[in-house]
């Protein structure tokens, strides 16, 4: 059997952005803007977002204090405003953290009690406030999933929060937004959609519609990336990336990931890793271990990015990490050995439960081992 579940709408277009002024009002005229501290503003597409919602005569709360890999206690921050003020409808404008936490400010607010809560198993059972995502970044795929990926800075857990509720109304894919990516965010977020790609791809749950899916956005997304790292200002260009992007998230979304986002997640929350530059960097070494249970499905692979079989795959991924300014290791964060059984322990869950092949506390301690 094969479910698939995506937004009510996705739009993707050059322009886009100005979409919302037709999809909020049928949700509302009371709206929570979610954004991170001061990308947007610099960017002007914060005063352009106020343009296209003051026309339909949409009122605006700004939650603007949404970090890198978001915390519950901003979550929480976000849930309060959107109850006091009864906002009707949430916009998240932003990366995939910001994305993600205005996920959890929709599906919460509405109900009883803190994040934390359903964080740690209480069940989410009924719909949230309405959710509209507009990505900014071309990577995470956040606009698509249901689920948020929030960090417990206390415990420092980094894990899901996830319910098909979170599922946002409408996708607003703009690929004029990533224009302001920076080289270094490009290649991160770019890697983070290239590895969730792969790892869908070769998921155990995979199905014969998200393999179209994967497979289309491995080969958009191997041969762009590196020009966008370059050539940051061409549209056609970013396009591209972000249509890749999409067509990732569509395919991750349904078949779930593997071990190298498994052990991305602790990282993150232990070392503060960027997520998408962890992700580059495991996918080799995991690839490796995968193998021999996905060799058709890797040789595949080897034919849409120009390489002879699955086995040469791992280094053309290690020669696209140099081109982007992606390390090969993760030495410059010092990564402690005695913390190796904490972050084996931290990368069991959803992702890791998917990987094609049963991998064994040794054998993830093997892969953390090379990189480190």
């Amino acid at each position: 059997m094969i479910t698939l579940m995506y937004p009510s709408r996705i739009i993707f277009a050059r322009g886009s952005l100005g979409k919302l002024g037709e999809e909020v009002p049928g949700f509302g005229r009371k709206v929570l803007l979610v954004t991170g501290r001061t990308a947007m503003r610099k960017a002007g597409v914060l005063d352009k977002v106020y343009g296209i919602l003051s026309s339909e005569k949409v009122a605006i709360e700004l939650f603007d204090e949404v970090e890198h890999d978001p915390s519950l206690d901003t979550v929480d921050k976000g849930i309060m405003i959107a109850r006091e003020k009864k906002v009707s409808v949430i916009i998240g404008l932003g990366g995939g953290s910001v994305i993600d936490t205005a996920k959890a400010i929709a599906i919460i607010a509405p109900k009883e009690g803190s994040v934390e809560e359903y964080y740690y198993g209480k069940p989410i059972n009924t719909p949230g406030i309405p959710l509209i995502a507009v990505p900014t970044t071309a990577g995470t795929g956040a606009e698509i999933t249901n689920n948020a990926v929030l960090t417990d800075s206390r415990r420092k857990i980094k894990k899901s929060l996830r319910s098909p509720f979170m599922i946002a109304r409408v996708a607003v894919v703009d690929p004029e937004l990533t224009l302001f990516c920076p080289p270094s965010l490009t290649a991160y977020s770019g890697m983070d959609a290239l590895t969730q790609a792969i790892e869908c791809y070769i998921s155990r749950v995979s199905n014969p519609i998200t393999d179209v899916l994967a497979l289309r956005a491995i080969e958009i997304l191997f041969f762009n990336l590196p020009l966008a790292v370059k050539r940051g200002d061409d549209i056609n260009i970013r396009e591209k990336v972000a249509l890749g992007s999409l067509l990732q998230a569509m395919a991750f979304s349904n078949a779930g990931l593997g071990a190298a986002h498994g052990l991305s997640h602790p990282l993150g929350a232990y070392y503060k890793i960027p997520h998408g530059l962890a992700c580059g960097v495991l996918l080799p070494y995991v690839l490796e271990y995968n193998m021999d249970v996905c060799q058709e499905k890797m040789d595949r692979i080897a034919e849409k990015i120009g390489v002879k079989s699955g086995r040469d795959v791992p280094d053309a991924i290690r020669d696209l990490l140099q081109k982007i300014n992606i390390p090969l290791d993760l030495r410059k964060w010092r990564i402690r050995k005695e913390d190796i059984p904490s972050l084996v322990a931290g990368s069991r869950g959803g992702s890791m439960s998917k990987n094609p092949r049963e991998l064994s506390d040794e054998e993830l301690s093997s892969i953390l081992e090379k990189v480190i």
